[in-house]
């Protein structure tokens, strides 16, 4: 790779840059509205009880409903969201197809407020990287300079979600699967849209996901930490290829319902909401849920520990295959640190911190290939930089665990996949 190569754009390379710096501002702002409009619904539809028999069976009534207002939406706008589909949009037009975004939104807050298992990362990338394609429309860029404006806006979304310019790009770089790095065509604009991002936002909010899994301080980790990190890592990656195993599996048993999505959609709130009632840590994106659990890790049992994370893949996988689309990396990081607290209580000689942050790690890095990502967030949002040899170690080796075993899983048919990857 020459200077040349890097440096020499249609439009000119500081041209770009600014570019960058206004959609990062202007991302910060949906995103502002995007997350306020999010919690906002999540308070309020998640407050009501209900109680029958000592059970709250509220989220059972508020899935369902759920599931029929969005089942009548699909029927009617269509389904344009899914795990994959931007990432294939944008790895084939180098766009997001913003035309789709506002009936995606509509979407995804029904799905995010009835309190599906998914997180509310996925329909951000659409709304971000929507809003840059079409301002890239506008511009009338060159071919070439429109993959990089996009991943710029997509970037400044997500420096301003999780509150740190460089997880922001690099976030942005990973989850979007671009395959060929040019440091100043990419990470740069990128850079500079996710700082942009970062400052509008915390400007308005002054809020962020930064140290809110406060775990046990190592600030001198034993080398027998980083080998617990490992044997965690690999445990973790096993999870993660069996949780990939159950996303498979859920969506050949629905797909013979993916013509009929009303029936779907209520058959999907009815499942999730039942299961949920039982078990309602489960439910919603994860993080505030993984909080309780970790804030009182005395109270969950090993057993108890365990079915909740496989609830939770089971309810993640029920979510998309049913049409409630969102992000999956909060509900794989509730997995993630569940089965890391499950480790530390059967294996007592490695520390808390290590096995719950080593799990997270480990367990998204297999199910979505993200592991600078994972390494930079949950360093930042333990709010232990010390950690990061051994998280670092969890995400690589859980990464290094699902290349080497999901060529062994069965491929879905055709029909099924519909361009959704992980």
């Amino acid at each position: 790779m020459t200077r040349e190569t890097t440096t020499k754009f249609p439009v000119g390379y500081f041209k770009l840059l600014v570019y960058a710096a206004v959609i990062g501002a202007v991302s910060a702002l949906l995103t502002v509205g995007y997350l306020t409009a999010f919690n906002v619904g999540i308070k309020f539809f998640e407050e009501p009880k209900l109680i029958v028999f000592n059970l709250n069976i509220w989220p059972l009534i508020l899935l369902t409903v759920g599931g029929l207002i969005l089942g009548l939406t699909i029927k009617f706008f269509g389904q344009h969201a899914g795990l994959g589909v931007a990432q294939l949009q944008y790895a084939q037009t180098g766009r997001v197809e913003p035309k789709y975004v506002p009936r995606i939104v509509l979407q995804a807050f029904i799905t995010l407020w009835s309190g599906a298992a998914v997180g509310p990362e996925g329909p951000l990338t659409f709304l971000s990287g929507g809003f840059g394609s079409f301002i890239a429309d506008r511009l009338r860029l060159e071919k070439e300079d429109v993959p990089v404006l996009v991943y710029s806006s997509i970037a400044g979304a997500f420096g301003s979600f999780f509150g740190q310019p460089l997880l922001g790009a690099f976030g942005a770089f990973e989850f979007m699967f671009i395959k060929a790095l040019d440091f100043y065509r990419h990470l740069i604009p990128g850079i500079i849209a996710a700082t942009v991002g970062y400052a509008v936002y915390s400007l308005i909010l002054h809020t962020s996901f930064l140290g809110i899994f406060v775990l046990p301080n190592y600030s001198s980790p034993h080398f027998v930490d980083y080998i617990s990190a490992l044997l965690v890592g690999v445990i973790a990656g096993i999870i993660g290829i069996m949780f990939k195993l159950v996303f498979g599996i859920v969506h050949r048993i629905i797909s013979p319902l993916r013509k009929r999505p009303v029936i779907l959609a209520v058959i999907g709130g009815v499942v999730i909401g039942l299961i949920g009632s039982f078990l309602p840590l489960t439910l919603y994106s994860g993080q505030n849920q993984l909080l309780q659990i970790i804030n009182n890790p005395a109270a969950y049992g090993v057993g108890i520990l365990i079915l909740m994370l496989l609830v939770k893949a089971l309810l993640t996988s029920i979510s998309f295959a049913t049409g409630f689309d969102g992000g999956p990396i909060f509900p794989t990081i509730f997995i993630g640190g569940t089965l890391g607290l499950a480790i530390s209580k059967v294996l007592l000689f490695i520390p808390e911190g290590v096995a719950v942050t080593a799990a997270m790690a480990g367990v998204c890095s297999a199910f979505i290939p993200i592991p600078i990502t994972m390494i930079l967030l949950l360093g930042l949002m333990g709010g232990h930089l010390d950690l990061l040899p051994t998280i670092a170690i969890g995400a690589l080796t859980g990464f290094v665990v699902s290349k080497a075993l999901t060529p062994m899983l069965p491929k879905p048919p055709s029909s099924q996949n519909n361009g959704k990857s992980h």
